[in-house]
């Protein structure tokens, strides 16, 4: 049986609510639970890369320059799957209340938006 190649591919989910769109504050344990719990079930598993990333970006919305501190995942997906991780990644949007969410694939930067 041949196997679909796998792509190499990265998101960051930043460890608190887009205060533009919610409060700001910092993510329930249980909403990492549930993360944890999507990737294993849709991809598989994961990643979680050490430490945090720190970041800034022009608000689509506001123009404003924002700063935030994102956890890096890694996760190995075939192309033909690229839509579920696509679709997982639009559901955390809305689950971490996030305007979007950044999703490297093989290099490849786009960002997710929620449903």
């Amino acid at each position: 049986m041949v196997q679909d190649p796998l792509l190499e591919c990265s998101f960051l989910i930043p460890i608190r609510r887009d205060s533009n769109l919610s409060d700001g504050e910092e993510h329930e344990p249980d909403m990492w639970d549930w993360l944890s719990t999507e990737l294993f079930d849709r991809l598989c598993g994961a990643t979680a890369a050490p430490g945090t990333y720190q970041g800034f970006y022009e608000d689509p919305d506001t123009h404003e320059r924002v700063t935030d501190e994102s956890y890096k995942y890694i996760v190995a997906v075939p192309a033909s799957r690229l839509v579920e991780l696509r679709q997982l990644l639009s559901a955390a949007c809305v689950v971490f209340q996030q305007k979007c969410i950044y999703l490297s694939i093989a290099g490849r930067v786009e960002f997710v938006e929620p449903p």
